[in-house]
C-alpha cells in the first residue's frame, strides 16, 4: 500500500498544477472514472515535430521516417489545433512534443499553444543541449509541465559516445536538468537500456541520480529499428525484464511506459497512445513504424479504431511489441526494416489479419 501511495503522490506532483484548474478537473474525472469502470479512452498523443537534430545518436530512428525529398506537406499550427481537439474528445490529457531535437523547431511555442496547454499536461523531450535558463522559464510560462531529458549514462564519456561522440553533451544535459527544475518544471529522465548496458555502472548511476533528485527515470526498451534495425543482440532477455520489473516495484522513481496507463498494466499502444510524424502519419508507437492513416486525410478517431480492430492492439499486451515480443517482431515488425516506404501501411504489415480483409471488402462495396 505504501508503494502505491508513493507512486500516486509522485504522479500527482507531476500532473498537478494550481494554475491549471481545467486540467485538474479533467484529471479528477478520468481518475475517478478509471477506478469504477474500465478505461477505454485515449491518454497520450506524442507529436514528432521535425527530424532535424544537433546530435547523431547511436540508436536514432529519425531518418527512417523522414521525407528526404521534401515533397510531403507538414502539419500546420491549425492542423495541430484540430488534432488536439479531436484527441481530447477521445480522452487525451497529455500532449508530448519531440523531434529530432524539439528545441530546434522554430514555431514550437505556437504549436504548443495550439494544443490547449492550460487544459492538458504538456511534455517536451530534449537532449538538453539547448535548454538554457531563459528557455526553461519561457517553456514554463507557456504551460509546459514536464521536460524529458535524454540521459543514457551517469558517466560523461559513455553518454557523449552514445549521443554521437561530441564531448560536453553530458555536462549540457546535467545543466539542463537543473535549469528545468529551477524554472519550476518537472523533469523526467529518459534512458535507453540494452542487454549489455542494463547492469552497467553508468545505468546504475542513473538510478541513484533519479532518487537523489526525486525525478522519474523512464527506462526505454531497445528497439531493432532505425540504426538498430534488425539487430537482436541489443534486445533484453527474460532475466533482464525480471530485473527491470523488480526495479520498478522497488521505487516509484524508476519506470517503464507500462506504469503510465490509466487502464490496465501493459502496452498502451493505440489504446492510450498515438504517435504522429510531422507529415500527419499516425502510428501506435514511435518504434512501430506502421502507419494506420494520416490525420490530414482522416479524423483521429477513425485511425485509432482501425488499429484497435487488430488483436495485437485491442488489449494491453504484456510484452513490448517493439522490443520484447519476439514473435511480433519476427512476424510483423521485421517487414518494416529497411522498407521502401516508412511508415509501412498497416494493411501490408498485417496482410493475414481478418481486419484487412474486412476493410478491403468495405472499400469494394463503397466503390473506393
Amino acid at each position: 500500500m505504501n508503494k502505491k501511495l508513493s507512486r500516486f503522490a509522485l504522479n500527482f506532483r507531476y500532473s498537478f498544477r494550481p494554475g491549471k484548474p481545467a486540467l485538474i478537473w479533467r484529471l479528477v474525472k478520468i481518475v475517478l472514472k478509471s477506478w469504477f469502470v474500465k478505461y477505454e479512452g485515449l491518454r497520450y498523443v506524442d507529436f514528432s515535430l521535425d527530424f532535424a537534430c544537433n546530435l547523431k545518436c547511436e540508436h536514432c530512428f529519425a531518418t527512417a521516417l523522414e521525407d528526404n525529398d521534401g515533397a510531403r506537406p507538414k502539419m500546420t499550427v491549425e492542423d495541430y489545433a484540430r488534432v488536439a481537439k479531436e484527441s481530447m474528445a477521445l480522452g487525451a490529457v497529455n500532449f508530448s512534443f519531440q523531434g529530432g531535437e524539439t528545441l530546434m523547431v522554430k514555431n514550437l511555442e505556437e504549436i504548443i499553444s495550439a494544443c490547449n496547454p492550460w487544459r492538458n499536461v504538456i511534455s517536451v523531450t530534449t537532449n538538453g543541449t539547448l535548454l538554457t535558463k531563459q528557455r526553461a522559464i519561457k517553456l514554463r510560462r507557456l504551460g509546459v509541465d514536464i521536460v524529458t531529458i535524454s540521459l543514457d549514462s551517469s558517466i560523461a564519456e559513455e553518454h557523449d559516445k552514445f549521443r554521437g561522440g561530441e564531448a560536453g553533451v553530458f555536462e549540457k544535459a546535467m545543466r539542463a536538468i537543473h535549469n528545468a527544475l529551477n524554472a519550476g518544471l518537472n523533469v523526467t529522465l529518459g534512458a535507453v537500456v540494452t542487454h549489455d548496458s542494463l547492469y552497467s555502472e553508468g545505468i546504475n548511476g542513473l538510478f541513484s541520480l533519479a532518487k537523489k533528485l526525486k525525478v522519474i527515470l523512464v527506462l526505454i526498451m531497445p528497439v531493432p529499428a532505425g540504426n538498430w534495425a534488425g539487430d537482436k543482440k541489443i534486445l533484453l532477455t527474460q532475466a533482464d525484464l525480471d530485473y527491470i520489473k523488480n526495479l520498478t516495484e522497488s521505487t516509484p522513481y524508476i519506470r517503464t511506459d507500462f506504469q503510465s496507463n490509466f487502464g490496465d498494466y501493459g502496452c498502451g499502444a493505440a489504446k492510450e497512445i498515438l504517435y504522429l510524424t510531422p507529415y500527419g502519419d499516425t502510428l501506435t508507437c514511435p518504434f512501430l513504424h506502421i502507419g494506420f492513416g494520416n490525420v490530414l486525410d482522416e479524423p483521429v478517431s477513425v485511425i485509432r479504431d482501425r488499429a484497435l480492430a487488430l488483436p495485437q492492439f485491442a488489449g494491453y499486451h504484456q510484452k513490448c511489441l517493439a522490443s520484447t515480443d519476439e514473435e511480433f517482431i519476427e512476424k510483423y515488425l521485421s517487414k518494416t526494416f529497411h522498407a521502401k516506404k516508412s511508415p509501412m501501411p498497416w494493411d501490408e504489415v498485417f496482410r493475414d489479419s481478418p481486419a484487412v480483409a474486412k476493410t478491403e471488402k468495405s472499400e469494394v462495396q463503397t466503390g473506393l
